[in-house]
């Protein structure tokens, strides 16, 4: 007796009998045909490429259609693991349409008496621009005491870029002079201890091995002073006499960070610190103790990052330091 012949469905059914319903149901439905070249895909945005926002001032904001825990940090620049746990988020962290959540920034500043835009712009090394900005701050840029402020992300070490304070001398800033082309380029040492002999009046700020020079790197990227290998935990010391400008412990890729200005429009920096054993204000001498080598930032080994930077722009420590 002739078999029935199977319908496509009780084909399948009888192909993948074994197979639970769903997966069957999706295993036998025809491809869909629909789309062609002039139907545009949907558009995901990826949550690194997520536009940066400010937080608003009330640090509460409403979560938009589609959007994550990993966006929404994205967006306003904060860690998950902060927005968890200002708003007492439990796993798996979905998040809804409308909901209200706090957002704690990363960095801020409480108004204190005395304080203005540029007093607090030079505490922080910040823009003054981007510090009002951030805060919806409007001429006269009027602040309260108590006040709590937003602080850029973002170092600017050229708002630094002014000299002592009266009764300060600073050092003698001597302008490298330039090489004939015919005479033949000297030796960089790969060696260097600190030595008070320059007529700069600058000075190494500790003893090691120079493993990553000022200029292009082999990735392409330029480094804007020099990384010195030394032993973790030796004494780090200011280049030249100055005061201490910025201290920061956190500094994205730097770790911990002094900044310390001179006469001319000269700064250092000295990062990757271990420790630090000055704070902001701190008049220091030449070869004093700021710290010690360490390995904080993103670095793997013990090193210091030094730079000198004149009226904004970085000088190639060895064109003032023999």
């Amino acid at each position: 007796m002739p078999q029935k012949s199977k319908t496509g469905f009780e084909s399948c059914t009888w192909a993948f009998g074994f197979v639970a319903i769903s997966s069957l149901l999706a295993a036998c439905q025809a491809p869909n045909l629909s789309l062609n070249r002039s139907t545009p895909a949907k558009l995901v945005v990826a949550p690194l490429r997520e536009p940066v926002e400010p937080i608003p001032p009330s640090q509460m904001i409403k979560v938009r259609a589609d959007d994550t825990l990993y966006a929404v940090a994205t967006r306003y620049q904060v860690t998950p693991q902060s927005v968890i746990e200002a708003n007492g988020l439990q796993p798996p962290y979905n998040l809804r349409k409308g909901q209200a959540l706090k957002l704690v920034p990363r960095r801020t500043h409480t108004v204190r008496p005395g304080d203005s835009v540029y007093v607090i712009s030079q505490r922080y090394a910040v823009s003054q621009y981007q510090l009002a900005q951030l805060n919806f701050l409007k001429p006269p840029f009027e602040l309260k005491i108590g006040q709590k402020l937003q602080l850029p992300n973002s170092l600017d070490f050229s708002v630094l870029d002014v000299g002592l304070p009266d009764g300060v001398s600073g050092t003698n800033i001597a302008q490298p002079v330039p090489t004939k082309t015919s005479a033949p380029a000297a030796p960089r040492k790969r060696f260097v201890a600190p030595s008070l002999a320059g007529s700069s009046g600058f000075s190494w700020p500790v003893q090691g091995e120079i493993i990553t020079e000022f200029g292009p790197s082999q990735r392409g990227v330029h480094n804007d002073g020099v990384n010195i290998a030394a032993s973790e935990g030796a004494s780090v010391g200011a280049a030249a006499k100055g005061r201490v400008a910025f201290v920061g412990t956190n500094i994205k890729s730097f770790g911990k960070l002094v900044l310390v200005k001179h006469n001319g429009g000269i700064i250092t920096a000295y990062a990757h610190l271990g420790d630090i054993s000055v704070k902001e204000g701190d008049i220091v001498n030449a070869g004093q103790s700021i710290g010690t080598i360490g390995r904080s930032g993103r670095v793997d080994s013990s090193q210091l990052h030094f730079e000198i930077r004149k009226s904004r722009q970085p000088v190639d420590p060895r064109t003032l330091i023999s």
